[in-house]
C-alpha cells in the first residue's frame, strides 16, 4: 500500500489557515481531515485501549519522522490510571531531523498542556517540566487544554504529538485503531516556546542521563 498526502491550505480571517488533507492508495481515500490552525503547528492527541497499542503508534510515527515522510517535533506516550491521573511512559529517546529529542519535546508538551493536578509523578517530566515556564504563561495554552480535556480517559493510554499543521491529517491517518483522535491548533508562539524549553532542558539534563 502506498500513501499519498495532499494538503490544501486556505486563509480565512484573523490569519487562520484551514489545512485539508487526504491519505490514499490505489484503491481510494483511506482517511481525510481538516484542521484550522493559527500558525504552522498542531497537537494531535489520541486515546488507545492499552499502552501496547500506543507504543506501536509511537514507533510508526518515529519511523515516519526519521525517513522524512512526516515532520513531527515530539511524541509523548501516557497511561491514565483508574483515577484518571496520567503517568508518562519512559520511552527510548531519539534525535529528530531538527536535532531535538522527542522525549524532551514530549515532556515539555505535557508540562505546557496538561494540568499538574492530573499528572502523576511530575518528576517523570524532569528538567523539561521545569523549563516550560515561559510556554505555560501563554494564554493560548488554556484554550488547547480545554479542547483536549477528556480525550485520554481513566484506564486508557494515549499519545500526544506536536506536528506541523500540514501533516496533521496524515498523522491522524496512522492511528486507525485509536478510540478517539482530536487535533487542535497550536499557535507559533507556543510552538516556539516548547522548542526553546526543550533545548534548554536538553542542555541541563541530556537525554539518557
Amino acid at each position: 500500500m502506498s500513501e499519498e498526502t495532499k494538503t490544501t491550505p486556505t486563509t480565512s480571517g484573523d490569519d487562520v489557515v484551514v489545512v485539508g488533507g487526504a491519505v490514499a492508495d490505489e484503491y481510494g481515500v483511506l482517511a481525510e481531515g481538516a484542521v484550522a490552525v493559527q500558525g504552522d503547528h498542531a497537537l494531535v492527541v489520541a486515546r488507545f485501549a492499552d499502552t501496547t497499542s500506543a507504543r506501536a503508534i509511537y514507533d510508526s510515527l518515529l519511523t515516519s519522522e526519521l525517513d522524512g515522510s512526516l515532520h513531527i517535533d515530539g511524541v509523548l506516550v501516557v497511561k491514565a490510571d483508574g483515577d484518571g491521573r496520567l503517568h508518562v511512559e519512559k520511552m527510548t529517546d531519539h534525535s529528530t531531523r531538527t536535532g531535538l529529542k522527542w522525549g524532551i519535546v514530549g515532556g515539555v508538551v505535557a508540562a505546557v498542556f496538561l494540568p499538574a493536578t492530573i499528572v502523576a509523578g511530575a518528576v517523570a517530566l524532569g528538567a523539561a517540566g521545569a523549563a516550560a515556564g515561559k510556554a505555560r504563561n501563554l494564554s493560548h495554552r488554556l484554550d488547547v487544554e480545554h479542547e483536549l480535556a477528556g480525550v485520554i480517559t481513566p484506564g486508557t493510554s494515549g499519545i500526544m504529538a506536536l506536528v506541523t499543521a500540514t501533516d496533521a491529517p496524515a498523522v491522524e491517518a496512522k492511528m486507525p485503531d485509536a478510540q478517539e483522535v482530536k487535533t487542535v491548533p497550536v499557535d507559533d508562539a507556543t510552538a516556539s516556546a516548547i522548542k526553546e524549553a526543550a533545548t534548554q532542558a536538553e542542555t541541563v539534563a541530556p537525554s539518557g542521563s
